[in-house]
């Protein structure tokens, strides 16, 4: 008679003895963190034990002592630590910080601008600091794109609206959005109504056409843009992930839009044959430790940003991740 070893049984009978919900939750995670080996900046997303704050929702924030530009308080880390900015690609350059990405994209016959970092001080600072380091001219800048309604990325789009006396572009979800988020302490305020930008829509630049890619999760209406690159003689392609973070409360219906929006970008970016997956957190894509090896990179080595077909995992990372947290709070029901 064939015995079976105590482990295995314990195994089946603690399997019995969970929720079919929680077993998925579980399923769904280690599936994500397999696919997570080269996005380690991501594999967050699958710790089923995370706290998950709304912070889209309405509250009541004080800014006694900030003012629109969001002041008033004590140097970041990028500030301590600045990251220079850099051209990554022939028509791509990063403009941010340590705390959250700035990428302008296009040429000097006009540039759109992703996202605009914390506060007008940081969009002056990185932004056109940044851009007069690398000798490219502000007044090009065609339009301001928020990735999505969250302060960290408007929070220096007034600002550098009125300066450079260009437009501000979200989706019609996100603008609502905006519309309804108190002012924060950490950021500048959420900008006034403007242009509005749709799935599919496509923005010309001066050497290129950004394509905007609707992907709701993080909030309504994210933004994933995609960018057709160059590097030399060779010519690559770009997604952007517009918001990676779980923070937009404990409701498993979000979650699947999440996932969904996830495997339709791993769908596009497959038949668009994209092989650069960008975020708008260094700590996300390790923007910063490859432009360092990109800084480093001989004149026949491969460009660090280019990871082919496999950058198409980070799709899976997302999907699988939430489908795993929308599975452990339906638990929770």
């Amino acid at each position: 008679m064939r015995l079976i070893p105590f482990a295995a049984v314990s195994t089946a009978l603690l399997l019995l003895a969970t929720p079919l919900a929680a077993q998925d939750a579980q399923a769904h995670a280690e599936a994500g963190l397999a696919a997570a080996a080269d996005f380690p900046g991501f594999a967050d997303l699958c710790d089923l034990d995370m706290h998950i704050r709304d912070v889209n929702a309405p509250r009541d924030r004080s800014t006694r002592g900030h003012d629109h530009k969001g002041g008033d308080r004590k140097p970041r880390a990028e500030a301590r630590d600045p990251l220079p900015p850099m051209q990554v690609f022939d028509n791509l350059w990063f403009v941010g910080n340590r705390s959250v990405s700035a990428w302008l994209y296009g040429s000097a016959d006009g540039y759109v601008l992703i996202d605009s970092l914390n506060t007008a001080e940081e969009a002056e600072r990185d932004v056109l600091g940044g851009m007069e380091k690398l000798g490219l001219d502000p007044t090009a800048i065609r339009m301001i794109l928020v990735t999505h309604a969250h302060g960290d990325h408007f929070g220096g789009a007034t600002f550098l609206s009125e300066k450079l006396g260009v437009p501000i572009a979200m989706s019609e979800a996100d603008w609502q959005l905006a519309e309804r988020t108190p002012p924060h302490p950490r950021f500048g305020a959420a900008p006034e109504r403007g242009q509005v930008v749709a799935e599919g829509q496509r923005i010309p630049t001066g050497n290129g056409t950004l394509e905007v890619m609707i992907t709701p999760g993080h909030t309504p209406g994210t933004i994933s843009p995609i960018l057709p690159l160059s590097d030399g003689g060779q010519t690559h392609k770009a997604v952007l992930w517009g918001g990676a973070g779980f923070n937009f409360g404990p409701d498993a219906g979000i979650f699947r839009d999440y996932a969904e929006a996830a495997a339709m970008a791993r769908n596009r970016a497959k038949a668009e044959g994209v092989d650069v997956v960008l975020s708008n957190h260094v700590r996300r894509d390790g923007s910063d430790r490859l432009m360092a090896e990109l800084a480093e990179r001989g004149p026949d080595a491969p460009h660090p940003f280019v990871m082919g077909p496999r950058g198409l995992a980070l799709f899976t990372v997302l999907e699988q991740c939430a489908l795993a947290q929308a599975a452990r709070f339906d638990t929770a029901d």
